[in-house]
């Protein structure tokens, strides 16, 4: 036999099925196995099933017909040849199938064993023959990735996508340096080989998402397609400059090039392909006139911005191995009992040169990199260590509230890091409480609450930050595990001159309280602040009123202060 062709059958009558199948058991020199499937509905994911050679398709269905079927088959690209089945083939519908995307026809109750065959081997050589002439028209020949037309449609295909889903992406432009040297010096052989090498080290550097193409020469594209920040785009970008730099070691000699790369974004420097690979192209010769290898993003103010934002990466790196890094804490006061009721932990930075930086001032650097989870971390069990001493020390039943990062969640470690910390620090978990912003948890809402669940398992708590400035409805405020809401503090800067502020705010107070959240001011800055939301039915408050962020020995006199402790 020369080798095994399965066959889908999609037809209502079983009657059929067997004589199709008692057909293709007379034919000896190759094995056949016919698949039955008896539905017309349910049929597309059945015919996308790479383990079809072929698939046979009665195009009439007790009135209704098949066409919608071929037409989502080809329109989706499907691989694999169709051939449709009729009692009878007249002209239109001869017509319409195979318009629609069927490789051919056979008419029932005319089919004998050699047409059978012929039809299905002419149909299957006829689709290899299509794909064949596909690939050489959209995959360079020298390295088999995809060539200039096909990443053409790629962008032009990725443009559609950004622009229905506000999305945003990336183009490179990379040119080999001194590849024309090794191509004079090495011979043509040698150079093709190079270029091969140079294809696979790219698709090393690329994702599952990314698209590289060769444009020709020695000239290659790179589509970063769902790219965060400039920073990741600068990562791979560096990433590429080391692979394409390593030795090459071909025909008995080492030799090494680089490259030069030009970058364009979606929609920033351009919206449509032919200004993306302009604007790309004119990058890639402003990073040729760099000495040695380098990248350059289309506008200067993007470089300056890459720049600065992996200095401040790098720094942050060294300020987690020099332990720069330090908590302040700012305790939160219960309005109807006056104790302290908890402790916000807030990072710090202690820059060598800049002095003390406020965590807005680096965590977004941070959020943009792998460091946030290996900070995240630290400040939880930084804040867990100091909850202990304050306990300790001040014998009070407080709160620590941490401020978490919504990156933080795509940890798959998240819920068994944590139990650890808890664990190793023997801290109660109803004693922590994460803080997270309604406009990152709205953002992220099924990656977080499948997250928070089993985190509440642990006694954790949360808290919604920045309350009033999202859109979290009433449904999601009460299915999920939050036990309290923070009144965003752009409410309370107005509150002194604006009714309409006070009436809304006074509604979030009574909203949260309907759902049994307790409700915490913060940024309280004036008595007058303090008197309003009090009367207003806020529960807790925190705030410069109150006390600044303070280190840890420092706050721990100031709570021995407030609760007269001595």
């Amino acid at each position: 036999m020369d080798r095994i062709v399965k066959i889908l059958f999609i037809d209502s009558e079983e009657g059929e099925y067997l004589l199709l199948a008692d057909l293709l058991s007379q034919i000896h020199h190759t094995d056949y196995q016919l698949v039955w499937h008896n539905r017309l509905d349910g049929a597309l994911p059945a015919i996308f099933d790479d383990d079809y050679d072929l698939i046979l398709l009665d195009y009439f269905w007790r009135g209704d017909t098949a066409r919608d079927l071929l037409t989502a088959a080809r329109t989706q690209a499907c691989t694999t040849p169709i051939v449709v089945m009729t009692s009878e083939m007249e002209t239109e519908v001869d017509r319409e199938a195979i318009r629609s995307g069927a490789a051919d026809y056979l008419i029932k109750g005319q089919i004998d064993t050699q047409l059978l065959e012929r039809t299905l081997r002419y149909a299957i050589e006829r689709k290899r023959t299509e794909q064949h002439l596909s690939h050489l028209a959209h995959y360079d020949s020298l390295t088999d990735i995809p060539n200039r037309i096909l990443f053409r449609d790629r962008l032009e295909h990725a443009i559609l996508l950004a622009e229905r889903d506000r999305g945003q992406f990336a183009l490179m432009f990379i040119d080999l340096n001194g590849f024309k040297q090794v191509n004079d010096s090495f011979g043509h052989d040698t150079g093709d080989t190079m270029i091969r090498v140079c294809a696979e080290r790219l698709q090393e550097c690329m994702r599952s998402s990314d698209s590289v193409a060769r444009m020709g020469g020695d000239e290659f594209t790179l589509l970063l397609e769902n790219t965060d920040s400039a920073a990741d785009i600068a990562h791979i970008a560096e990433k590429i400059i080391q692979r394409i730099g390593a030795p090459y070691h071909l025909g008995g000699y080492e030799m090494s090039i680089g490259c030069s790369i030009g970058i364009a974004t979606f929609p920033d420097t351009g919206r449509d392909a032919d200004t993306l690979l302009k604007n790309a192209d004119t990058a890639m010769y402003q990073a040729k006139q760099q000495e040695g290898s380098s990248y350059r993003f289309f506008t200067e103010a993007m470089n300056r911005a890459v720049r600065q934002q992996l200095r401040m990466e790098s720094e942050l790196r060294m300020a987690m191995r020099n332990q720069q890094l330090s908590l302040q804490y700012q305790p939160r006061i219960d309005l109807q009992t006056g104790a302290i009721v908890a402790m916000e932990a807030l990072l710090r930075w202690q820059h060598p040169k800049r002095g003390l930086l406020d965590a807005k001032e680096f965590i977004n650097v941070a959020e943009d990199t792998d460091l946030i989870s290996e900070v995240g971390y630290w400040v939880v069990e930084r804040a867990c260590r100091d909850w202990r001493k304050l306990q300790d020390e001040c014998q009070l039943d407080l709160l620590m509230a941490v401020n978490l990062s919504v990156r933080q969640f795509r940890d798959e470690q998240l819920v068994h890091r944590l139990a650890g910390i808890l664990k190793e620090l023997s801290i109660p978990g109803h004693h922590l409480e994460f803080e997270l912003t309604e406009t990152s948890l709205m953002d992220n809402l099924e990656l977080v609450s499948l997250c928070m669940r089993p985190l509440s398992h642990l006694g954790l708590t949360f808290s919604l930050d920045q309350f009033g400035s999202g859109c979290c409805s009433f449904l999601q405020l009460q299915r999920l595990p939050i036990r309290s809401v923070k009144i965003d503090a752009q409410f309370l800067s107005a509150l002194s001159h604006s009714e309409e502020d006070q009436r809304l705010v006074r509604a979030m107070i009574n909203l949260a309280h309907n759902l049994d959240k307790t409700v915490v001011a913060e940024s309280v800055e004036t008595q007058a602040q303090r008197d309003w939301l009090l009367e207003a039915g806020c529960d807790q408050m925190q705030g410069y009123h109150f006390t600044a962020p303070q280190p840890l020995d420092m706050v721990c006199r100031t709570i021995k202060q407030w609760h007269g402790l001595g």
